[in-house]
């Protein structure tokens, strides 16, 4: 238990004493909301970094950078079997760095030097302008009363070397306070830098802050706001500076456990409304420290979730993750890998397909089998009227405000990918059709239960025929002679099976047209059918 409290108290504030989640929610909201969260996996593969990286020890701050350099922080003891005598023997917390092999391996680690990893410090957490090679970094030591306390430092690499590092002045860092964790954006005018501190008029214990500087003249610290921090401890901030999104952990906003990672679109104060990453970014225990790579949807995180490497205590210390998504990969595949893969595996990379619908589109209130519709039409409907369906889950319930961000999610995540993986179909079935392969698909068609089945039986099938209807339009005409049996090679057969098998428990039309659970069961699904 030393141990773990250990770890707890002094790793740079990673893992401060949890403070009480979402105090206004009940405590049957926050289970239902965090049952919801747990379901809603997303397909992203993450794996924990080999023994080469993660040491019995803990390590986090994991970042690449485009030369296949892996920096990060690791706080060992000198020698691996005083692991359990931390009073006894020498602690140190450095920065690494490692380098990732085209093979998927890492070098062995080596500290930075000695003018970086001053052994008078905790060396940690960091912010490195890969372009510039200015290096912003955490310092941290005891005071007189035995407080860990944190202050910036800067330093720069050029063919000489490492700089000899230089505080950050005030209003940065302040005496008695913590400034931790930079990150520095990076505009024509100005640069901001994001930071963590404990300092005085925030909001709870450790904040989010942003201060912008030109010239090394840095202006005063901005607390970043209540979209972003809470009471409890908001840490370890990450801006994607593309999609403009502020990536951070928080103890306090509604999560699994411990930390859990948070994103939020937007800049310094002005913020959109916040959403959980959920699983499996997001575990039981602590998780934080996101960061992305630059290449597409692929990244590290820190978590002391269970893994092979720990010791005594199995969630002692945090260890470095790797995670990619796999939609993009699925979706649109490499020139590489797709030069690889024969037509027919090209297809199943993209199937199933999930395609979503407006409630009682299209057509409604019609009880006919066909339409003249075509999908896509209905797609750029759907996206036109995101902020209706978004407005009206939108109130100052907290419950309301978590169903926004789940139904932007779907949006975001779902609808549009359905739509992009269908784009690629179309372009796989006709290279295939054009050297002669036979593909075979089904189609089977669903609604929502707010109708009769016969009712649905009928909107089910005309969801099908619009996404007939596009196949017609698609390719300019190519697949009309098969879908009119004029040309061999291309079978498919549809089964519209109308409501999915359950009830909604409301006439709430929140619920029962615009909640996320409706939404899910008004869709067609493409399948492959094997040969």
């Amino acid at each position: 238990m030393r141990i773990s409290l250990f770890f707890i108290g002094v790793l740079c504030f990673a893992c401060l004493s949890v403070a009480g989640q979402n105090r206004h929610l009940t405590d049957s909201e926050r289970k239902e909301l965090q049952e919801y969260i747990r379901r809603d996996t997303l397909p992203v593969d993450v794996k924990v970094l080999p023994s080469t990286i993660n040491s019995h020890f803990s390590e986090y701050a994991g970042t690449l950078y485009p030369d296949s350099t892996l920096l990060f922080t690791s706080m060992r003891a000198d020698r691996d079997e005083d692991y359990d005598h931390f009073f006894e023997t020498s602690w140190y917390c450095k920065i690494y760095s490692s380098h990732l092999l085209p093979d998927g391996n890492y070098t062995l680690p080596t500290a930075l030097p000695s003018i970086i990893n001053n052994h008078n410090y905790f060396n940690s957490n960091y912010f490195y302008d890969y372009h510039n090679h200015d290096f912003i970094y955490s310092r941290c030591k005891r005071n007189k009363e035995g407080d860990l306390k944190c202050e910036l430092w800067q330093s720069t690499y050029d063919s000489r070397g490492w700089s000899k590092p230089k505080k950050l002045p005030s209003p940065i860092n302040e005496p008695g306070t913590t400034s931790m964790q930079p990150f520095v954006v990076h505009t024509d005018e100005y640069n901001i830098l994001y930071f963590v501190s404990d300092r005085a008029n925030g909001i709870g214990g450790l904040d989010i802050w942003y201060s912008t500087y030109k010239n090394g003249v840095f202006n005063a610290p901005i607390n970043a706001g209540t979209v972003i921090n809470t009471e409890g401890n908001e840490i370890t901030p990450f801006y994607d500076t593309v999609k403009k999104v502020l990536y951070f952990s928080s103890d306090e906003h509604l999560g699994l456990g411990g930390y859990d990672i948070f994103y939020c679109e937007g800049s310094m104060g002005w913020w959109e409304e916040r959403s959980n990453m959920g699983v499996p970014f997001n575990s039981e225990y602590n998780d934080y420290y996101f960061t992305l790579t630059s290449k597409p949807m692929q990244g590290y995180f820190s978590s002391n979730r269970p893994q092979e490497y720990g010791v005594l205590e199995d969630t002692c210390c945090n260890d470095l993750f790797f995670f990619e998504w796999r939609l993009p990969t699925d979706t649109i595949l490499s020139e590489k890998t797709a030069d690889t893969m024969t037509l027919r595996e090209k297809i199943a990379s993209v199937l199933p397909i999930t395609l979503y619908f407006e409630n009682d589109e299209p057509n409604p209130r019609s009880v006919s089998d066909t339409t003249q519709t075509n999908y896509l039409v209905l797609f750029e409907k759907y996206l036109e009227d995101t902020k209706q369906y978004l407005s009206t889950v939108s109130n100052k319930n907290a419950s309301s405000n978590l169903a926004q961000q789940q139904m932007a999610r779907f949006f975001s995540d779902s609808i549009q990918t359905g739509h992009d993986r269908l784009i690629q179909l179309t372009q796989y079935l006709k290279e295939a059709l054009l050297k002669g392969e036979a593909i075979t698909l089904d189609i089977s068609g669903f609604a929502s239960p707010l109708h009769n089945k016969e009712y649905n039986q009928h909107l089910s099938a005309r969801r099908i025929v619009s996404l007939l209807n596009y196949l017609r339009t698609a390719e300019n005409g190519f697949f009309t002679p098969y879908l009119e049996g004029k040309k061999n090679g291309l079978v498919i057969n549809t089964n519209p099976q109308g409501a999915i098998e359950h009830r909604f428990q409301t006439n709430n039309i929140q619920e029962t047209v615009y909640g996320v659970q409706a939404a899910r069961d008004r869709k067609i699904v493409i399948s492959a059918r094997p040969q």
